[in-house]
């Protein structure tokens, strides 16, 4: 009996003294943002700007959340009629910014989201395709002041899905883009003191 005893008090000790594991157990939120999105890139061969926002959790170094983008693109000629281009997308947004305390550091991120493309003439939408897109960003970031960030970034947008719009593909929409993303929130427990 005594034996049974010594056994079960030692298996209890084991027990109080292993530390409970969660995937999770070390991520802290420590702030928040949001703001807009300027993308710079291509579709069908014209450069033009992709207007949009977004807004994110922060995860220690990591963020994420969602975003938005739409842009006009000038006329395509289909049989032997121009239609305004339209490009809109939205979808989840993570990213990661390396020693964001200091004044310029590293930015990265990924958008991934869907939407439509479509050729609209004089108000009507006579031809539109869903898509895929992927846009993966590397660059720099200034923190402007401690609840204001200004990131400039390079980087790509595929896609993916563009099958029925008359002389567009994937590739008329894919582009290297170049990026100005406005960021602004607390971005941790010090700066979520407005009174600076």
């Amino acid at each position: 009996m005594k034996q049974s005893l010594l056994l079960f008090c030692m298996f209890c000790s084991l027990g109080l003294a292993a530390q409970h594991e969660t995937l999770f157990n070390e991520f802290d939120i420590v702030g928040a943002f949001g703001g807009p999105i300027l993308e710079i890139g291509s579709i069908n061969g014209t450069i033009g700007a992709n207007v949009g926002g977004g807004g994110a959790l922060l995860i220690n170094n990591f963020f994420l959340g969602g975003y938005g983008i739409n842009a006009d693109y000038p006329m395509v000629r289909v049989n032997g009629l121009d239609y305004n281009t339209r490009f809109r997308q939205g979808g989840f947004w993570l990213g990661y910014v390396h020693n964001d305390y200091k004044v310029l550091h590293l930015y990265s991120s990924v958008r991934m989201g869907w939407g439509r493309a479509q050729l609209r003439r004089e108000g009507s939408n006579d031809f539109s395709d869903r898509h895929f897109t992927l846009t993966p960003e590397l660059g720099l970031e200034v923190n402007l002041t401690t609840w204001f960030k200004l990131a400039l970034t390079g980087g790509y947008r595929w896609v993916n899905g563009i099958d029925v719009l008359p002389g567009l593909n994937n590739a008329s929409f894919s582009s290297p883009v170049g990026m100005l993303t406005f960021r602004f929130g607390g971005f941790g427990p010090s700066t979520w003191n407005w009174d600076d």
